[in-house]
């Protein structure tokens, strides 16, 4: 009997003790609130002090690890190594040759762009002087008026042009325009 009493008498206190603790203590619901509080307040300091340089990095993390995941998946995989290094010397050398074909393609397609224009070119100007006559402004043949060839007020007119741009100003010779310009 003094044992069963001894037990219920244990219980009693374990069950007190119990309800202090909870009555004392915070239940996990908040232990895990206040952890929660303790990381976000913890990430916020370190990533004060993280210099940008660092915050950077997570783009780099973008490109180095599925590269390094690539490379560890190479080195365990079940080939030996003799195999490996074949078939990986393989595909360097398909990718290089793969590049040199399309560099050639282009080349070539560039040089055969480059003579249809000249080709046109050429026609073009053939045409224009078998027809007599261009598309330019006149200024190849003499008449600057109205042209981008017609000089500004700081240029000068070049002497084999000066009858012409006179003709196309209305002038029979440079002694009329210095008359004009001294009324």
């Amino acid at each position: 009997m003094k044992t069963t009493k001894l037990i219920n008498m244990g219980k009693d206190h374990a069950q007190d003790a119990f309800d202090m603790a909870r009555d004392y203590l915070p239940s996990t619901h908040q232990l895990a609130k206040a952890k929660m509080k303790m990381d976000k307040r913890l990430t916020k300091g370190v990533a004060k002090v993280m210099p940008k340089k660092a915050k950077r990095m997570g783009l780099a993390k973008l490109i180095i690890l599925p590269l390094a995941g690539v490379l560890v998946g190479l080195l365990f995989a079940p080939k030996s190594g003799k195999e490996l290094r074949t078939d990986v010397k393989s595909k360097f050398i398909d990718a290089k040759d793969t590049a040199m074909e399309k560099e050639k393609e282009w080349k070539e397609k560039g040089v055969e762009k480059a003579q249809d224009l000249k080709e046109n070119y050429m026609d073009k100007t053939t045409t224009e002087h078998e027809d007599g006559h261009s598309n330019e402004a006149e200024s190849a043949h003499g008449n600057v008026h109205g042209t981008p060839a017609e000089p500004t007020e700081d240029e000068t007119i070049p002497a084999d042009k000066l009858s012409e741009t006179l003709d196309d100003l209305g002038y029979n010779s440079e002694e009329e325009l210095v008359e004009e310009e001294n009324k």
